[in-house]
């Protein structure tokens, strides 16, 4: 089962593995991204990082993709992370399962417009986001877990 889908640039780091790891009560991370998970010393660092008892997967999109439709994987408490809105409406397209996703944190880059103080987005950006809504999602920013969840709706009040 898939707990949630997080859009963060960091992908593993303090927040994920300490606060929402916990929160969601998940047991399996997968890290969706093709350039993260093509380099094994970012395996090795996010296994230092990771709570016991968790199991943690750095896989290419589609790989990711084939993990957490992977029947077999059903059992699980899935918590996936990918870095950007683009990847995360590819992950969205291509499993049902997944029915939240988190806007974590998107830095800033030129032509980025500030929603808050860990998520800036563009054009592109926002339509990626539109679009995951529009297949049905729920969508949504919330840093961390105990703070409050911000809409899509209220996201994009803040670019206009």
């Amino acid at each position: 089962m898939i707990r949630q889908l997080r859009i963060d640039d960091r992908l593993v780091h303090g927040e994920v593995v300490a606060l929402w790891v916990s929160n969601l009560g998940v047991n399996t991370i997968v890290i969706a991204d093709d350039a993260y998970a093509s380099n094994p010393i970012n395996a090795m660092t996010a296994n230092l990082v990771k709570p016991k008892g968790v199991n943690l997967y750095l896989k290419k999109i589609s790989e990711a993709l084939d993990y957490i439709n992977d029947p077999s994987h059903e059992k699980e408490k899935i918590f996936v992370v990918c870095a950007n809105a683009q990847n995360a409406l590819t992950l969205v397209k291509g499993c049902e399962k997944i029915t939240e996703v988190n806007v974590g944190a998107m830095r800033h880059s030129p032509g980025k417009k500030q929603v808050n103080l860990k998520v800036f987005v563009d054009e592109q950006d926002m339509k990626d986001l539109s679009e995951i809504a529009n297949l049905g999602r729920v969508i949504f920013q919330q840093t961390k877990p105990d703070q409050k969840r911000v809409t899509l709706q209220e996201m994009l009040n803040k670019v206009k």
